[in-house]
């Protein structure tokens, strides 16, 4: 049986579709993770790692999916709230417990 993957690079409206941010939505047999890349940075779902992106001084905030509501489209990443983010990110005013989505608007 061959194996499936896809990448799907989208273009997502913000702010009343005035700026655009570009969405990233990765998948294979046994997973996915999802990202929006911004001009100051990132958003993306608990596959990144707080962590090192921190250590190499990057704009990176973190949501979180569960089994129940899984992170799978970048709507579902815009939608979820921001579980973590880097020094860089929080510089920004993101701030854990806000949309996503907002935090995107930050880093745009």
């Amino acid at each position: 049986m061959k194996a499936s993957s896809s990448v799907r690079v989208r273009k997502i409206p913000l702010w009343n579709r005035q700026t655009y941010v570009q969405g990233v939505e990765a998948s294979w047999d046994s997973g996915q993770w999802v990202a929006i890349v911004c001009s100051k940075g990132m958003v993306g779902c608990g596959a990144f790692d707080l962590k090192l992106m921190e250590a190499h001084h990057q704009v990176l905030a973190v949501a979180r999916g569960t089994v129940d509501q899984p992170l799978i489209t970048c709507e579902d990443l815009l939608d979820a709230k921001v579980w973590g983010a880097t020094r860089l990110a929080r510089g920004f005013g993101i701030r854990k417990g806000m949309s996503c989505r907002k935090a995107a608007e930050l880093m745009s």
